[in-house]
């Protein structure tokens, strides 16, 4: 399986967020009938993978054991997909205010049909490459700046090759377009329990990067990531400028795991002077096999990042936490509770600004989220959501009556190929 390269703590939950303040930069839209010769023909790769690695398999099965290593870098190869389909009822209106991907209310919507193929790294067989398309209403929220427009449904989520060195315990290479190391949940929706995503995987944190990373495991229990990229969801930079990213994974026991990342460089477009720096820590533990526990803290700053009431500007900081809990009530049916805050004291990041002057202003947002999966079969999932927002200010439906909060409810249909 090609796991979007977060956190290890990632396991069985899927991001977007704003650019550099509360905006993202766009860029050249694609035509409608090129999209999907770009998709017809990723399919037909995907097939022709497939039957060799099927017929490779085969040949082998019926070679001596002597010939199984022979085709090492196609045996390697993997691949699959999903279609993600959901209808959204929102108690206050027909939109949902700060949401990331279902702010359409009371509607269907087609959210995702992506596709991913991946050949991992190994001693055997160094050369590895990962391809991840999205297809549907998410993708115009996750496009990279210089890599789709806000009205394209079509977005190259990853695309990197891996190198793995054989120095020591073998040293990790990659260079492209991937996700980020942050974050408790992920893009791909069969990924997260939830079926809404959190707010701080939509306003804590970058979606993806375009660069390079180093990933070496120092021990069985600790392992760095370190490497230089882009910025903030660009695949253009906006300046000359990089930006650092990295990783640290603690596995104090194996039931439990640790990541703290961190990002740090420039993001205003044209100039590397303020910086932007961002921690995120995310722990899950798992005490008996039924039963995950997550938790994941984001704190972020900019230097002179928005507006003051004296006519100069003023640095900015955000920062919030949520937890989760998971349970496997039987084979086929799960329940999953969600609780979370985010504060944006400068309204850098949620962007809402004071009706009379104008100025961003602060906004503290908390949500509780309760989730119920159904397994109909291996390939075929259903989940079921009630989720409640709250806020400091009313900012839930349309102005004049805007309310302090806002109720959801959703129902998500989840198909996975293989």
């Amino acid at each position: 399986m090609l796991v979007e390269e977060r956190t290890p703590t990632q396991a069985g939950m899927e991001r977007s967020s704003p650019a550099s303040g509360s905006q993202r930069s766009v860029g050249t839209k694609r035509s409608i009938g090129a999209q999907f010769l770009v998709c017809l023909t990723l399919g037909w790769l995907l097939i022709q993978l497939s039957w060799a690695q099927e017929s490779q398999a085969q040949k082998q099965n019926a070679e001596p054991a002597s010939q199984e290593q022979g085709s090492s870098f196609w045996k390697g190869i993997r691949w699959n997909g999903y279609v993600a389909i959901s209808y959204t009822h929102n108690t206050t209106g027909s939109t949902s205010t700060f949401r990331v991907f279902d702010e359409e209310a009371r509607q269907f919507t087609l959210h995702q049909m992506g596709f991913w193929l991946e050949k991992p790294s190994t001693g055997e067989s160094p050369l590895g490459f990962g391809v991840d398309v999205v297809l549907g209403s998410d993708a115009k929220k996750i496009h990279a700046m210089g890599l789709g427009d806000v009205d394209d449904p079509f977005d190259l989520t990853q695309a990197y090759i891996t190198y793995r060195v054989p120095i020591g315990a073998g040293l990790m290479l990659k260079a492209g377009k991937f996700v980020t190391l942050h974050g408790a949940e992920v893009i791909r929706r069969p990924e997260n329990f939830n079926i809404s995503r959190s707010i701080l995987f939509g306003y804590a944190i970058p979606f993806t990067h375009a660069g390079f990373l180093a990933t070496y495991p120092i021990t069985d229990r600790f392992t760095v990531t370190v490497g230089l990229v882009n910025g903030w969801d660009n695949v253009t930079d906006n300046n000359s400028g990089k930006s650092l990213h990295g990783m640290v994974t603690l596995l104090p026991r194996k039931d439990l795991t640790v990541t703290i990342g961190g990002t740090w460089g420039p993001e205003r477009a044209g100039t590397n002077g303020p910086k932007r720096g961002l921690v995120d820590v995310v722990a899950a533990y798992k005490p008996t096999p039924t039963v995950s526990l997550i938790a994941n803290f984001d704190y972020g700053r900019e230097a002179d990042a928005v507006p003051d009431r004296l006519g100069g500007v003023q640095k900015a900081h955000w920062y919030g936490g949520a937890g989760y809990v998971l349970y496997d009530l039987t084979t086929r049916w799960a329940i999953g509770l969600r609780g979370e805050f985010f504060n944006d004291p400068q309204g850098f990041r949620l962007g809402w600004t004071d009706a009379h002057t104008g100025l961003p202003t602060g906004l503290t947002l908390r949500e509780v989220t309760g989730t119920a999966r159904y397994k109909i079969t291996e390939q075929l999932l259903v989940n079921f959501e009630y989720r409640q927002d709250f806020a400091n200010h009313p900012v839930f439906g349309q102005s004049p009556g805007r309310q302090k909060s806002q109720g959801t409810i959703l129902v998500e249909l989840v198909y996975v190929w293989k």
